[in-house]
């Protein structure tokens, strides 16, 4: 069970890690609103499409307080059987873990000395108040006993889902100048996190009360953990309908931080905020994440809607089409229209689309061929690049294609070939001619044989003697 469970995770980071990247082939564009953003850097996209709708320093390393119990809580669930599993409070686990220098940053739940908790209660707990007893205590445990060990699981696991910028050393949140990370980096940790079952009904619980009797410790009926994000209470100020969880971080050494998300009218919104200031300029305690958060998910709401970018009926262009029976041209449109989540303050007409056609195309040319691609750009910026399809298609003519290859023959790299090859055979059949000569006219003649004539006194007394043989 438990490898099928860890075979399911891997699957899960794998489809969450390769969605994200997949958002970024899409629309790679933000929009400035029209009012301030406190916080130092932040990111506002569109979950269901992949979107950036805005973003400030999204690639600059901050500190990220309790926000690092986002990928703790995704861990723990990723390896735990039984949510019902009993944890046992040890104070003094606790306490090696409690820095001295910096222990404002630090946030409680009351859990004490020999509580006993489940982890699914730990997890509300640390969730909701960012309790470092609860952070310790689940690490320690899914760290087989060693809380650097569990840190050690989540920098693996970052990496895996594709964090580049993030380093975490500890479960607590407190201050420490290594452990850093980027709001880009937090949309891949918290949607990966999202995917994970059981974290978005934790993370976006409103209150919790835990139902392990303690009662040697605490009374029950007023032991009740309320989330730290204030956007989901009624009662609050900063409510906004719609908000869920997900996690807020206060470190004095930086500032205030939240990631939530937000849903309207079937548009979910995820915001990462970072390094918010406590107060304003005349030292009034502010709560600038928060209201950086609302600004930011109301401007969302209200300025922005799907519209067809460019549709696929568009015709773009026509490409000569060479040898083509009857027809000597074909139009290209785009293969799929482009849909996106527009800001109603910025032109459509202003997207430029920078087009590419293939040269020399040739019949035969299918329907829905693609000949081209088209680039759109809005201030610079990518949103996507389509492939363009012929509309129709071109049969191919017999006589232009012979006519063309006869045409063409000459400058083809065949007969160049041919030629050269020519040349060069020639070339040395008339040095073999050559170099044949020159052997035979340097080759010595053999002497005729010499004849030596009989003297005219022998011939005489040859004659002479035949005479005297007659007689």
């Amino acid at each position: 069970m438990k490898k099928i469970k860890k075979l399911l995770s891997v699957f899960m980071a794998v489809l969450v890690v390769c969605c994200f990247c997949t958002s970024l082939t899409g629309q790679a564009v933000s929009f400035t609103p029209n009012f301030e953003i406190n916080s130092a850097a932040g990111i506002l996209i569109n979950t269901d499409t992949g979107d950036i709708l805005y973003e400030k320093n999204a690639d600059v390393q901050y500190m990220p307080g309790s926000l690092v119990q986002i990928m703790e809580a995704a861990i723990v669930l990723e390896n735990c059987t039984d949510l019902k599993m009993q944890i046992v409070c040890d104070s003094e686990l606790v306490k090696r873990y409690q820095n001295t220098e910096f222990a404002d940053d630090l946030r409680y739940a009351d859990i004490y000395q020999d509580d006993v908790l489940t982890v699914e209660e730990l997890l509300y707990a640390m969730m909701l108040t960012s309790s470092c007893e609860a952070a310790v205590l689940l690490a320690n445990q899914f760290g087989n006993g060693s809380v650097a060990t569990f840190v050690d699981m989540m920098n693996a696991k970052a990496k895996e889902i594709g964090c580049t910028q993030t380093n975490f050393t500890n479960v607590t949140g407190i201050a420490d100048a290594s452990q850093k990370t980027t709001a880009r980096d937090l949309v891949k940790i918290t949607q990966y996190a999202i995917s994970v079952s059981r974290f978005m009904t934790i993370a976006s619980a409103v209150s919790y009360a835990p139902e392990t009797q303690n009662a040697d410790r605490h009374k029950m009926d007023e032991w009740i953990w309320t989330h730290s994000n204030a956007m989901m209470q009624e009662n609050s100020s900063y409510y906004l309908e719609g908000t869920k969880g997900i996690k807020t971080a206060n470190l004095n050494q930086q500032g205030r931080s939240i990631i939530c998300q937000g849903t309207k009218d079937g548009n979910t919104f995820l915001v990462v905020l970072l390094a918010a200031p406590f107060t304003d300029e005349g030292g009034v305690l502010k709560f600038y994440h928060m209201i950086d958060a609302v600004d930011l998910l109301k401007w969302a709401y209200t300025h922005f809607n799907y519209q067809t970018i460019l549709s696929d009926s568009t015709e773009l262009g026509q490409i000569t089409v060479q040898n083509g029976d009857g027809v000597d041209y074909v139009l290209v449109r785009p293969a799929k229209s482009f849909m996106a989540l527009w800001y109603d303050g910025a032109d459509v007409n202003s997207i430029v689309q920078e087009i590419k056609l293939q040269d020399n195309v040739s019949a035969p040319v299918t329907q829905g061929e693609k000949l081209g691609t088209v680039t759109l750009k809005f201030s610079g910026q990518e949103l996507a690049v389509i492939d363009l399809i012929s509309t129709s298609s071109v049969e191919l003519s017999q006589r232009k294609y012979y006519l063309a290859l006869a045409k063409h023959f000459p400058h083809t790299e065949w007969l160049t070939r041919a030629i050269f090859l020519s040349a060069v055979l020639c070339a040395v059949y008339l040095v073999l001619c050559i170099y044949a000569h020159v052997l035979y006219t340097q080759k010595p003649k053999t002497p005729e044989p010499v004849h030596l004539k009989p003297k005219a006194s022998a011939v005489k007394k040859e004659a002479e003697k035949s005479k005297k043989k007659k007689s």
